[in-house]
Parts: structure tokens; C-alpha cells; sequence
């Protein structure tokens, strides 16, 4: 269809880049960020610039899974509800202490969920398979070694890949880094992000609509949306419908990336 002479569609413009070559263009002169070292509970959001081994074990101790007496397992076989086991109740641990003696047989600690399982016991016996009376419990079912205790490095282990670089950090992934005692990490730095909005026709937002003149919207709408996506807006300038004042703009910045808006209706 041949383009009648009154149609000023696409004059704006001197030459049309393919998004292909584009493309190529923005890989060509893009460049990888340096990475900035910044505390992990402000990390949320940000892209991990390394990644991240585990330095401990999770948990570092076994730790009961349940509430109820930690004990020898070998010493409950046999236990029934018809031939109940009777061991000695020699204290109790909750969590975030440790019980000092060494379990012997025949005796049990009370122990809460989280607790670490004091040496001489290998299991947990849940609080609902016991009887309690007079420092005694009678034991009504055995228990195999390992029941209900949680091992050393069950959950995360030393030197374990906790996280790759490159990802982009949630706070469940904060939680994990926190959880390993991880204080700060290296993350990407923001890119800074400048705006250039043109156009003789705009007011500067914050103004009154006058005349044959607008306020500009782009702006606004932009800024949140490049704090959004994980960058920083460094300025904004509105700029007059001006070749020379564009390039200006263009040669000095000193930002990671331009944003321009305007002049494309044509």
C-alpha cells in the first residue's frame, strides 16, 4: 500500500532499528554490575552477586522433634501396655539448654521439642506412650534408636550450596541466610537509573494543566516501577523538544541506564 503524501506516519523518526539488532545492541554494551557487600536482612529483593555455602550445620546438635523423654531405645524393647518398662525421670531440658550428666540405664530426661537430646539417649518416647507417676514413668511401647530426634545437619548441612548466584533473594531466603548466622552478604548493586522525559508540551508533575499544555504522567508511572523491578532512580529531567539538548543529556550521564519517553507518536 503506497503511502499518501498527507501521511505523516513513522517521519518522526530518521531510521528504524529492528528489535533484533537491538537486541544485539543492549548485550554488546550492557556489562555486569559490581557487587556490594550489604546486610542480609535488608537483602530482600536484591540478586545474589555469589554463591552461597553453608558455614554450620542445621541443626548443630540432635534435637528432639517432640515433646516427651528422651531415653535409651535399647532399654524400652519389650515394653507393652501389658509389660510396661519402668525408668527414673532424672531432671528436664527445654530448649536452648543442655542437660550436664550422662544418661544411664533406666533413667529419662523430660524433654520439649527443640531441646537437644542429652549423651546417653538415642530417642525420643512421645509423652502419650508413657505413664507418669512419682519421678517414674512406665514406658508402654519401645521405641527404635533415632525416633523423634533430629540429627546434626538434618536440615541444612556444613558446606551445603544454600543458595546460587544470581538469584533474586526472597524473605524465606533471608530466613535460611539468617538462620546460618550469615550477617552480610554480597549482592549485585542497583543500577541507576536516569529518566529523560521531552516534550515542549509538559509541565513538571506537581503542576497545574495549563492551556495547550500537560503534565507529565510518564514519570510518575516509571519511577515506582524501576524501584520495583531493582533499580534506583538517580534523576529525572524534562527536556525541551530539542536534538542538541537530547544529546547532551545523553553524552554527559554518568547512570547505569537512560530511560527515554516521548516524541514517538510519529
Amino acid at each position: 500500500m503506497k503511502m499518501q503524501k498527507s501521511d505523516v506516519r513513522m517521519r518522526g523518526f530518521l531510521k528504524r532499528t529492528p528489535v533484533n539488532t537491538l537486541l544485539s545492541l543492549v548485550k554488546k554494551h550492557s556489562h555486569l554490575l559490581p557487587a556490594e557487600d550489604i546486610p542480609t536482612v535488608e537483602a530482600s529483593g536484591r540478586i545474589l552477586a555469589e554463591e552461597i555455602l553453608s558455614p554450620v550445620n542445621v541443626p548443630d546438635f540432635d534435637r528432639s522433634a517432640m515433646d516427651g523423654y528422651a531415653l535409651n531405645a535399647e532399654a524400652t524393647f519389650g515394653a507393652t501396655s501389658y509389660n510396661p518398662l519402668m525408668f527414673k525421670v532424672v531432671g528436664q531440658v527445654t530448649p536452648g539448654e543442655s542437660y550436664k550428666g550422662v544418661l544411664k540405664p533406666g533413667e529419662a530426661i523430660s524433654i520439649m521439642t527443640g531441646a537437644p537430646v542429652p549423651s546417653g539417649a538415642n530417642a525420643v518416647l512421645m509423652a502419650e506412650n508413657a505413664e507418669f507417676s512419682n519421678d517414674h514413668i512406665q514406658v508402654l511401647e519401645a521405641v527404635p534408636p533415632g525416633k523423634h530426634v533430629g540429627k546434626v545437619g538434618e536440615d541444612i548441612k556444613k558446606n551445603q550450596t544454600l543458595l546460587r548466584q544470581g538469584r533474586c533473594l526472597r524473605p524465606q531466603d533471608i530466613a535460611v541466610l539468617a538462620s546460618v548466622g550469615l550477617t552480610n552478604i554480597k549482592v549485585v548493586r542497583k543500577p541507576e537509573v536516569e529518566l529523560l522525559i521531552t516534550g515542549n508540551e509538559l509541565l513538571k508533575p506537581g503542576e497545574q494543566p495549563c492551556g495547550v499544555q500537560i503534565v507529565d504522567s510518564n514519570s510518575v508511572m516509571l519511577a515506582p516501577l524501576i524501584k520495583r523491578d531493582g533499580g534506583l532512580l538517580a534523576k529525572v529531567h524534562h527536556v525541551p523538544d530539542d536534538r542538541d539538548l537530547l544529546q547532551q543529556h545523553l553524552s554527559k550521564t554518568d547512570a547505569d541506564l537512560v530511560c527515554m519517553t516521548g516524541g514517538t507518536s510519529v
